[in-house]
């Protein structure tokens, strides 16, 4: 289930990409997700370079402890899991599937907090590929912004769009929330992760994400 702000920034994107896979990069109105930006980031990638924050919030960088621009995303993450986000923003980015990233971050101070990353993929540009995302923690510690998240680990990855193009091609219509055309394809007992490489997403998909031994 999204937080709060994640579902109002999915129902934005959603609503602006209409019948297409992503909305364009130019649509999006800063005055419209006012509320949300302090929370949320773009990434800009080419070719297989890593991806890159082109733009952090606010409150992004505080929680960090640090200005996030330019930064590679796939760093906030311990090491054992930073193969796996870096072939979940390249599938995202490439079926332009949103998707929702359940995170434990650890401390300077060793203090654990909950976050909810969520990824939304934007329309491909010539050479460059962009995704909208934000990061919200769940339950806001008191500690939080004064002791820096130095490393995330990933508990679980929820594909947020696996059924709209099933309802497009039925002709029936898809559910009013977002919330309702989610699927777990990795829960928070897989200690290393195995992710699809692209093709079409379906529901048999959490049958075939297998976690992997630790070594």
């Amino acid at each position: 289930m999204q937080h709060g702000k994640s579902y109002e920034l999915i129902a934005y994107w959603d609503q602006l990409r209409g019948t297409r896979a992503a909305p364009e990069r130019g649509e999006i109105a800063p005055a419209a997700i006012a509320r949300q930006l302090a929370d949320i980031f773009i990434l800009q990638t080419s070719g297989n370079a890593e991806a890159k924050f082109r733009l952090a919030g606010t409150r992004i960088c505080s929680i960090h402890g640090r200005e996030l621009k330019d930064s590679s995303f796939e760093l906030l993450w311990q090491t054992q899991d930073r193969r796996s986000i870096s072939r979940l923003l390249a599938n995202s980015m490439m079926s332009k599937r949103p998707v929702a990233i359940n995170a434990e971050g650890t401390s300077a101070r060793k203090r654990v907090a909950l976050f909810e990353f969520t990824l939304l993929p934007l329309a491909s540009e010539v050479h460059e590929q962009f995704l909208m995302g934000m990061i919200v923690a769940l339950g806001q510690p008191f500690w939080l912004e004064s002791d820096s998240i130095i490393e995330s680990r990933i508990r679980s990855i929820t594909m947020l769009d696996a059924m709209r193009d099933e309802y497009r091609q039925s002709g029936s219509r898809p559910p009013q929330s977002p919330r309702g055309a989610a699927y777990t394809i990795i829960g928070n007992k897989a200690d290393h992760l195995q992710l699809l490489d692209g093709g079409k997403s379906s529901i048999s998909a959490k049958t075939r994400a297998k976690p992997i031994p630790r070594p």
